[in-house]
């Protein structure tokens, strides 16, 4: 039986296949920078419009042909170009391929049916769905129309992990049947929602096709390849797994037998720490602060906290948002920023931004300045960023990060100088504000950086 590892990320995602007593690393996305490791993204091909008319001549218009879709790098890549090729959005109303009946009643049991349709903007560009594992957080989001279909949360992420099951079984030359999956120690803190989420995840896995699905905690997959790779190296060991969704900590002992002595998590990653620098360093050149009117009233919270993620930002392009900022652009106190703010969401920039800021953000952990720099139409960014003012930025996000690795010592009854080794993985460990603080605890020597962004997915098929 073929079991294959599969570490499914907020951003990033890789498989492993353990053979023989070896663990090998599979290349699921060859035209990526590592091929061992995808980005977490899904990419909807725009399909040809038709416009249509029902009989009673009513407008409305229909996607034709099968959809396409691609993932990881080619997406971003497709994306990306379509972006920039945008056109303005027409407003499109979107046949659903159903049939209603209307004036249903007991005087009109005949009654005519009528396509189905629902209003949408089309831009010429597809969609892109990234951080779809986050995403199962929430109860409501149930999913979203592509091109005139309803696609469920579960039924995209089945189609990004079919990809990368295709992808790893045509590496192997064969099938795969069972498969081990890496979870956050916490969905939600929640234990009955928490298993809701879980249940949500299996099945979307169920549609891949696998027969045999198991869970594991991510920072324990990890602790296990590290010591199987490095069996000797000490008896207790703290992995601190810090990635772009969520921080996951798990001590375990390898004595007679490899027990595992506590786990902890919380909802910091990378993406939050992205959000606020956007929220420090850029919020306000998009006019987020803007005063409007006779009163000089404040702009409605919803949109300086949209500016949170890339996907709130496309939240945004929707006709009552956008005649409200278009009318109190004029009368605000700074008509530029609303400008830049308007182009930023009728243009779907959120996403290229947040790619400016992530890249500054690396820069960081081996230099000292920074500078983000992006430009499109009357957004021109150009702003300094030194690693102090970064660390000071995320400053109480490193104390709740502490705070948890704290938690995790204590449940597991154990204190610093107990730990023989700690374990850093995940891309946001890298970060030396991180560092920093593991060292300050635990110590220079016991502190190492492992298998960034395949830790998991190897300790998984193990």
């Amino acid at each position: 039986m073929t079991k294959f590892g599969l570490d499914f990320g907020t951003t990033n995602s890789s498989i492993s296949l353990s053979t023989e007593g070896k663990v090998a690393l599979l290349d699921i996305d060859q035209i990526a920078p590592d091929p061992k490791v995808c980005r977490s993204l899904l990419y909807f091909f725009h399909r040809p419009l038709v416009e249509r008319k029902d009989k009673y001549g009513n407008k409305s218009s229909s996607y034709e042909g099968d959809f396409r879709y691609t993932f990881g790098s080619d997406a971003l890549a497709n994306y990306l170009q379509d972006n920039r090729n945008r056109h303005p959005g027409i407003v499109r109303q979107i046949f659903t391929g159903r049939m209603i009946q209307t004036n249903v009643s007991l005087n009109a049991p005949n009654a005519d049916l009528v396509a189905e349709y629902y209003e949408d903007y089309d831009y010429g560009v597809g969609r892109l769905m990234q951080a779809l594992k986050t995403a199962l957080k929430s109860p409501i989001y149930k999913g979203t129309n592509i091109f005139g279909k309803f696609f469920t949360l579960e039924q995209m992420i089945g189609i990004f992990v079919s990809k990368l099951k295709n992808a790893a079984e045509n590496q192997i030359g064969g099938k795969a049947d069972y498969l081990k999956v890496g979870r956050p120690v916490h969905f939600l803190n929640d234990p009955q929602k928490d298993k809701e989420v879980e249940e949500r995840l299996r099945g979307a896995l169920n549609m891949v096709g696998f027969k045999q699905i198991e869970f594991e905690y991510e920072p324990v997959a990890a602790a296990k390849y590290f010591l199987w790779k490095y069996p000797t190296q000490g008896k207790r060991v703290l992995v601190f797994d810090f990635g772009g969704g969520t921080l996951d900590t798990a001590i375990v002992e390898m004595s007679d037998k490899f027990r595992v002595l506590a786990t902890d998590g919380v909802y910091i990653g990378g993406n939050l720490l992205n959000s606020d620098i956007m929220r420090v360093k850029l919020n306000k050149y998009l006019g987020t602060d803007v005063r409007w009117g006779r009163f000089m009233t404040e702009l409605p919270k919803n949109f300086s906290e949209s500016l949170n993620s890339w996907y709130g930002i496309a939240n945004l392009n929707n006709p009552r948002d956008m005649k409200f900022l278009t009318e109190i652009q004029r009368e605000s106190s700074d008509p530029e920023g609303v400008e830049r703010l308007i182009y930023l969401i009728k243009m779907n920039l959120g996403f290229e931004i947040y790619e400016a800021i992530e890249t500054v953000k690396k820069t960081l952990s081996n230099n000292d300045h920074a500078v983000i720099t992006f430009k499109d139409g009357p957004i021109d960014i150009n702003v300094s960023l030194s690693r102090e003012e970064f660390e000071t930025i995320i400053k109480p996000r490193i104390a709740e990060v502490e705070e948890t690795v704290m938690r995790t010592l204590k449940a597991a009854k154990v204190t610093p100088s107990d730990i023989d080794v700690v374990v850093r993985t995940g891309g946001s460990s890298l970060i030396p504000a991180v560092e920093d603080m593991l060292v300050r605890i635990f110590g220079q020597d016991k502190v190492q950086l492992f298998d960034t962004f395949t830790s998991i997915a190897a300790g998984l098929s193990l």
